[in-house]
């Protein structure tokens, strides 16, 4: 046998080793003792294969790639992985927007949160009374009478209030997360419920049953943080029922080992979440009870043109994230990496 004809027969196990190096190293890949098995295989025939490269002198850049191919395999086998800053980014802009969107319990959640919220705004929008049966009389009064001031508050004077904002609606994330992960049906319900009380909140300020200044005055303040908020909404019940599917469906792990592979999945919903709720309540407590006058001037704007301005960037934000670059992601993940 010629060394072409060598090269050229063990080729294709050096590729699989290659392959299966890439994506044992991803951390939200689901690594199965079948994996672990064939990567060990591969990787003694891979050894194998340098000793004899070094032995029979074949080309330099077989025996080099064949030294960083033992080296990479060696590296996921037996080393303690350190995290470099090249990972991290990669997690954040590559692999988590993917795993998410590949998860059939994020778009479960996120039906389950917005057509409740869009048929509740919709149907308080012509009928307010249907809200007051959703929140209740003294709730929506509390809230009317609360925007009927204007906004112009100093954002100084607002810094503590981002704590409190932070704390407020990283309870209703963590309200929905913990009820999903102890039971599926609380969660969902949780969820659905906190979509129909804000979507008819939205109704109800929209409607005619408000003053045109509340109507203002209300979406003004939510235009800005609204998409960050309510998405974290959804990413907290998607961590939650990930978990809670792996507590019910274990696909022959035990109940532990299940939950464990479960919350390692969970956790780009979690932490992206996390993220979501920290941007939306500095927003919610810097910018959008505040006129914004200095900005404003600077920029040649009204106060809600700059809000409205926001929320169109974080939306189209959060669409290339989860679109763009999590959609793009599963994509060449399922034609091109298998």
């Amino acid at each position: 046998m010629t060394i072409s004809e060598l090269i050229a027969a063990r080729e294709p196990d050096w590729k699989a080793l290659e392959d299966l190096i890439n994506s044992y190293s991803n951390v939200f890949h689901r690594k199965t003792p079948e994996d672990v098995a064939r990567l060990t295989s591969l990787y003694r025939a891979a050894s194998s294969d340098l000793a004899l490269a070094e032995s029979y002198q074949l080309p330099e850049a077989t025996v080099g790639y064949l030294n960083n191919l033992v080296g990479r395999a060696h590296n996921c086998l037996y080393r303690r992985r350190r995290i470099s800053w090249s990972d991290f980014w990669r997690v954040v802009f590559f692999d988590a927007p993917r795993w998410i969107v590949s998860d059939p319990t994020f778009w479960v959640a996120l039906a389950l949160f917005w057509i409740p919220f869009c048929a509740c705004e919709y149907k308080c929008m012509a009928n307010p009374e249907f809200a007051e049966q959703v929140v209740g009389r003294a709730q929506l009064e509390m809230i009317r009478e609360m925007y009927s001031r204007n906004l112009n508050e100093n954002p100084i004077d607002r810094l503590d209030m981002v704590a409190y904002y932070i704390y407020h609606n990283g309870s209703i994330g963590l309200k929905s997360f913990c009820l999903s992960v102890l039971g599926l049906v609380p969660g969902l319900l949780i969820l659905v419920s906190n979509a129909a009380t804000l979507g008819s909140v939205f109704g109800y300020m929209q409607s005619g049953a408000t003053s045109s200044d509340a109507t203002f005055n209300f979406l003004e303040f939510t235009a800005a943080h609204g998409p960050f908020e309510l998405t974290a909404i959804v990413l907290s019940a998607t961590a939650g029922m990930r978990i809670g599917f792996g507590l019910i469906r274990t696909r022959g792990y035990s109940r532990l080992d299940s939950i464990r592979r479960s919350a390692i999945q969970a956790f780009p919903a979690v932490a992206t979440a996390l993220l979501l709720f920290s941007l939306a309540a500095t927003i919610e407590g810097l910018i959008s009870p505040s006129r914004n006058e200095w900005l404003c001037a600077l920029l040649g704007i009204e106060s809600i043109a700059l809000k409205k301005g926001l929320a169109y960037c974080s939306a189209a934000l959060l669409i290339f994230y989860f679109g763009g670059l999590g959609g793009l992601g599963a994509i060449k993940n399922r034609f091109f990496q298998r």
